[in-house]
C-alpha cells in the first residue's frame, strides 16, 4: 500500500470534515427555518457538499479521479469568484491574483513526483470526464422523469405559486390528482386499450414482416434490393396525407369509433419499416448455415424457425418496441378514427379530457405522462443492447 503524502490527508480531513459540518449545519436550518434554507442554500449547496463530502473520499483512497476532480473544482471555484468580483463594480486585484495564487499552488503540488506515484502515476482527466458525460446525460434524461413525479403530487396552490421553488414540496404532498385521474376519468380503459391495441399490432407486424423480409433477404437480383427500398419509401409518407384515404377504407369496413380501426391501420406503418429492419439482419445471415441445416434434414421452413430466426432476435426485439411504442405515441390516426371516451388511447384520452379549454389539469396530467411512460422507458432500458444490435447491425449489413 502507497503511502499517503502528507498534505492529501489534510486536504482529505479538511474536505469531509467542511461537508460533515455543512450537513449539519443544512439541516439545521432546514428544521428551524424551512424558507431561509431554501433561499441561502437549496439544493445546489446540498449537492455542492456532497461532491466535496466524495472528493475528501477519494484523495483519502487515493482515487485519481478524486484528484483531478479537485483540480476542476477549485479552477471552477477561481473562476466564478473572479467572475463575482470583476462584476461587481469595484474588484479587488488582490484578492484576484491571491485566488490565482492558490490554484497555481495547488496544480504545482497535485503534480509532484511524489504526489504522482502515489495516485499510481495517472491521470484521472479520462474517468472525470466520462462520469461529467455520464452525469450530465443522466440528469438530462431523469429530469422529466423527476419532474412529473413531483408535478404529481404536488397540491394546487404549491403548484400555481410562482414564489416556491418547483423542484420542491413546499406544501404537503396530495394523492388528490391521482384520485381524479383514476376516479373522474376513464384512465385505466385507456391504458388497457393501448395495451390491446399495441399487442395486436405488434403480432400482425412480426406475422407478416418477418416471412416477407426473410423472402426479399433470399431474393437475388435487382428485383429484391428495389422492393425492398419500394416499400422502405411507404413509410415515409406523412400520416398527415394517409390519414384522408385510410378514413375511407375505415368507413368501407364499418369500424368507426372502434379500436380495430387501428389495429387495421397502424400496420400501414409499421410493417414497411420493420420489413426493411430484418432484411438487413437476414441478409447478414450466411446462407451455408440454412444449406447445413436442410442436409441435416430440416425443411427450409424448419431451418428458417430453428436456425435464422433465433439468430435474429434482435432485430426482431427492435420490431417489438418500435411496434409498441408508435401504438402509445401515434396521435393522428387515434384521434381522427376514435371519437367515445371510452374508446380512446392514452395518447389522446389524456390531452383530450385533461385539458379542458384553458383549464389545465397539471398534476393528473403529469401522472397520466408518468405511468405510461414508465413501462416503455424499463423496456427500452431492460433490452437496450439488444436494441441497439437491432438498429447497427442489421442497418449496417443490410
Amino acid at each position: 500500500m502507497k503511502q499517503r503524502p502528507a498534505w492529501i490527508s489534510v486536504i482529505s480531513v479538511f474536505f469531509m470534515a467542511l461537508s460533515g459540518l455543512s450537513i449539519l449545519g443544512l439541516i439545521f436550518v432546514w428544521v428551524r427555518h424551512p424558507s431561509a434554507w431554501r433561499e441561502r442554500f437549496g439544493i445546489t449547496g446540498l449537492i455542492l457538499t456532497l461532491v466535496i463530502a466524495l472528493i475528501g473520499w477519494g484523495l483519502w483512497e487515493l482515487r485519481n479521479w478524486a484528484r483531478t476532480a479537485l483540480i476542476l473544482l477549485t479552477f471552477l471555484s477561481v473562476l466564478e469568484e473572479i467572475g463575482r468580483r470583476l462584476t461587481s463594480g469595484h474588484p479587488v486585484i488582490s484578492e484576484i491574483v491571491f485566488q490565482i495564487v492558490i490554484l497555481g499552488l495547488l496544480l504545482w503540488y497535485l503534480r509532484r513526483p511524489d504526489v504522482r506515484a502515489a495516485f499510481r502515476g495517472d491521470s484521472g482527466w479520462s474517468k472525470v470526464a466520462h462520469w461529467s458525460v455520464v452525469t450530465v446525460f443522466v440528469v438530462l434524461l431523469a429530469f422529466p422523469f423527476f419532474w412529473m413525479g413531483v408535478a404529481s403530487f404536488k397540491q394546487d396552490a404549491d403548484l400555481y405559486a410562482t414564489a416556491n421553488n418547483p423542484f420542491l414540496f413546499n406544501l404537503p404532498p396530495t394523492l388528490d390528482h391521482l384520485r381524479y385521474l383514476f376516479g373522474q376519468t376513464e384512465y385505466l380503459r385507456w391504458l388497457g386499450n393501448t395495451a390491446l391495441v399495441g399487442i395486436l399490432v405488434v403480432g400482425v407486424t412480426l406475422l407478416l414482416s418477418i416471412p416477407a423480409a426473410y423472402a426479399l433477404a433470399r431474393l437475388t437480383g435487382r428485383w429484391g434490393e428495389r422492393l425492398g427500398i419500394a416499400i422502405f419509401l411507404t413509410y415515409l409518407v406523412p400520416p398527415t396525407l394517409l390519414f384522408i384515404p385510410l378514413s375511407r377504407v375505415v368507413a368501407i369496413l364499418g369500424l368507426q369509433d372502434s379500436i380495430w380501426s387501428l389495429v387495421v391501420v397502424y400496420p400501414s406503418v409499421t410493417i414497411p419499416f420493420s420489413v426493411w429492419l430484418l432484411m438487413g439482419f437476414f441478409k447478414s445471415i450466411p446462407r451455408e448455415l440454412e444449406d447445413a441445416a436442410m442436409v441435416d434434414g430440416l425443411t427450409r421452413f424448419g431451418a428458417f424457425i430453428k436456425m435464422v430466426v433465433p439468430i435474429s432476435l434482435s432485430g426482431i426485439l427492435t420490431v417489438v418496441i418500435f411496434t409498441f411504442t408508435l401504438v402509445t405515441q401515434e396521435f393522428v390516426y387515434a384521434v381522427t378514427f376514435i371519437s367515445p371516451k371510452s374508446s380512446q388511447m392514452v395518447g389522446t384520452g389524456v390531452p383530450n379530457f385533461l385539458v379542458l379549454g384553458d383549464v389545465y389539469y397539471w398534476g393528473s396530467l403529469m401522472a397520466a405522462c408518468l405511468i405510461a411512460s414508465l413501462p416503455v422507458a424499463f423496456l427500452y432500458n431492460l433490452f437496450l443492447d439488444r436494441f441497439i444490435a437491432g438498429f447497427t447491425v442489421g442497418a449496417v449489413k443490410g
